[in-house]
């Protein structure tokens, strides 16, 4: 079974990570993750969860082709309300932006506290780094991935007793991936830096976003600046 690009950076973040035996996959869709990890013995059981009931039939023929209807259970329904009396060792939410990954996370706090989980926002990464600060979620690695013309990036984290100190930069770069710097990141925040020119070149100095606009480029400039020996 081959994945995507983004999926197997998923795959080898959640093998390289691995707690326990057993992963939920919420916004599974087509339970690619959950069959690849199962087949290779990476995980012996895993949960394919999805809101919708096209993302389930799809997983449910994913399941039947590889024959692993007794190790990969689909369950319909919202975030992480299927699993709630499951017994799950890590859960993976992936393919989907920070806000509502934000929202699921939010809805069953409990889950926080004893699951290592592994995510995937599509847009507002900042937004779900800062929410998982709030809640002393520990970022253990972070992963940069390039798949059909899109750069994604995946999180690795789990609640800690530790107190934790974040600043905003780590917010907006992620303080593993600003730590260890490649040519995606470069290639990412190039990219984003001419973009928030372009934005603020359209802008009248009076406009609200324009000194908002303005502190971002000097953030991302100081980033790309800056050597990684500094760390």
């Amino acid at each position: 079974m081959k994945l995507s690009k983004r999926l197997q950076a998923i795959a080898d973040l959640i093998e390289k990570y691995k707690q326990g035996e057993i992963l939920a996959d919420i916004g599974t869709d087509h339970a690619y993750l959950p069959c690849y990890l199962v087949e290779k013995g990476i995980i012996e059981k895993s949960y394919a969860c999805d809101i919708a009931s096209g993302p389930i039939n799809a997983s449910i023929e994913t399941i039947q082709q590889y024959q692993l209807q007794k190790y990969v259970i689909p369950l319909l329904g919202s975030g992480m309300n299927p699993i709630i009396d499951k017994n799950i060792d890590m859960i993976s939410i992936c393919g989907m932006g920070g806000k509502l990954i934000v929202d699921i996370l939010n809805e069953h706090q409990e889950f926080l506290k004893n699951h290592r989980f592994i995510l995937q926002a599509n847009v507002g990464l900042e937004v779900l780094r800062e929410y998982l600060f709030k809640q002393n979620m520990e970022i253990i690695d972070e992963k940069i991935v390039k798949d059909a013309h899109h750069i994604y990036e995946i999180i690795v984290c789990e609640k800690t007793k530790k107190l934790l100190k974040y600043t905003e930069q780590d917010i907006i770069f992620g303080p593993c991936l600003r730590k260890n710097k490649n040519e995606l990141f470069y290639e990412k925040w190039k990219h984003q830096l001419e973009v928030q020119q372009k934005i603020l070149t359209s802008l009248q100095s009076e406009h609200y976003r324009y000194q908002e606009v303005k502190y971002l480029i000097k953030m991302i400039e100081g980033e790309l600046n800056e050597s990684t020996t500094d760390y």
